[in-house]
């Protein structure tokens, strides 16, 4: 049992990857937790939250697409590396502005909009690259769950860190913190002993190449159908973390430390999550789970409106850990299981977009609802939304099945038409 959840570990350049990634991650949460609780103690706005957000996840919507052609053609852990050491640059800046009292909101917006143009090459390589280390469909699969684990511990370690170190260290040193994590991430990926693929990278007509990837995803109702709940859920609902220290603050009366207690709590739900999706062995039916994670959700996110405590928050972040993990997982397992190599990047580029791009525009969008209604009716419209995404999911879900059967063939995902369970 435990070996077949780790078995993607027993590859060694899997396992530096993955001890290099989780503590980057872990440095990328503390800076995220820092940076927020710094945005709205110096301006005390929901609004600023949500613009912060929108600007640094803004370029995920318009680079991805295009840094997915990139990917696939030329070396993922050149890229990687270069993502690596411009995000060091942009956690050193934001160090030394901090410590030297001269960080202002619009250094705050630049340096966050340098970082979202890095991250939107920077998530679809780590993913691609992550699964051609792989020698088979079972260590692939393995890898993806693993990859979100390593994301949960650091969303779970991270968030707690930074609650503690807030009022000890300060915001500033949190961010010098992450440039040590950037450090490590970078010697990892030097240390990688990687295959010299055969395959002819394309530097022809890069017009052309965005073109084959877009008609290879959006023209698949399986890839498109996921792709959407993943969207609806993105735009609506994820912006629950970005709404945090106003709910905290205002709804709870506490301070950055249960901010990090309520954010490790979600990561407590992702963790457990992980851990049942990495021993699952059968990608078959993950579709089905999807309609379940949107659907919790959406109660989760609707329950927030019910007379509450701390502890009755703890119970519903913690659902929606798992919920958003369920969600996220399954979305990036079945992509992956349906595609080829040749197009990887590109798929994983379109993912990346829907995850991550499409959040700013919700994340402005939440932060002038939360001023103008409130945040906790605000986090409920999230929760209406993501049950009309698990509904219109639902309805397809027999035409999903029998669409995604050929595409697993051809993808090498199954060997023939017979293992499909419909």
């Amino acid at each position: 049992m435990l070996k077949n959840m780790i078995k993607a570990l027993y590859n060694r350049n899997y396992r530096i990857f993955f001890a290099g990634q989780g503590l980057s991650i872990i440095g990328t949460w503390i800076q995220n937790i820092a940076l927020s609780w710094l945005i709205y103690r110096l301006t005390d706005s929901a609004f600023m939250l949500g613009l912060v957000a929108f600007i640094g996840q803004i370029p995920n919507f318009v680079l991805v697409p295009f840094a997915g052609v990139w990917i696939d053609r030329w070396s993922k852990r050149s890229v990687l590396v270069v993502t690596q050491l411009l995000s060091l640059v942009q956690a050193s800046l934001l160090a030394w502005l901090t410590l030297g009292n001269r960080l202002e909101i619009e250094h705050i917006l630049l340096l966050s909009l340098l970082l979202g143009c890095v991250t939107a090459f920077d998530v679809p390589a780590r993913n691609a690259i992550s699964v051609e280390m792989m020698d088979t469909q079972d260590e692939r699969q393995n890898a993806i769950a693993l990859n979100s684990v390593t994301y949960n511990m650091a969303r779970l370690l991270g968030p707690s860190a930074a609650g503690i170190l807030i009022p000890i260290i300060g915001e500033g040193y949190c961010f010098l913190l992450n440039v040590a994590s950037y450090f490590i991430s970078v010697i990892s990926l030097a240390a990688l002993r990687l295959k010299v693929s055969n395959d002819e990278k394309q530097h022809d007509n890069m017009l052309q190449h965005f073109q084959a990837g877009y008609a290879y995803t959006f023209k698949q109702l399986p890839l498109r159908n996921i792709l959407v709940l993943l969207g609806i859920i993105s735009l609506t609902a994820m912006q629950y973390t970005v709404l945090l220290p106003v709910f905290v603050s205002q709804k709870l009366g506490a301070s950055a430390g249960t901010m990090g207690f309520l954010m490790a709590v979600a990561g407590c739900g992702s963790l457990v999550a992980a851990i049942g999706v990495t021993a699952r062995s059968e990608f078959q039916g993950l579709e089905k789970l999807l309609v379940v994670a949107a659907a919790t959700i959406g109660f989760g996110l609707i329950s927030f409106m019910l007379p509450g405590s701390l502890w009755f928050s703890s119970v519903l972040m913690f659902i929606l850990g798992v919920g958003f993990l369920i969600l996220v997982v399954g979305s990036n397992t079945l992509l992956q299981c349906m595609v080829n190599d040749s197009m990887r990047g590109r798929v994983m580029s379109f993912y990346t977009m829907t995850l991550m791009g499409v959040g700013p525009i919700g994340s402005l969008l939440a932060g002038f609802l939360a001023s103008q209604i409130g945040v906790i009716y605000t986090l409920a419209i999230g929760g209406v939304c993501s049950l009309a995404g698990a509904a219109y999911f639902a309805r397809h879900l027999a035409v999903f099945r029998l669409q995604a059967c050929p595409i697993y063939v051809q993808s090498g995902s199954l060997s023939s038409r017979d293992e499909c369970r419909f």
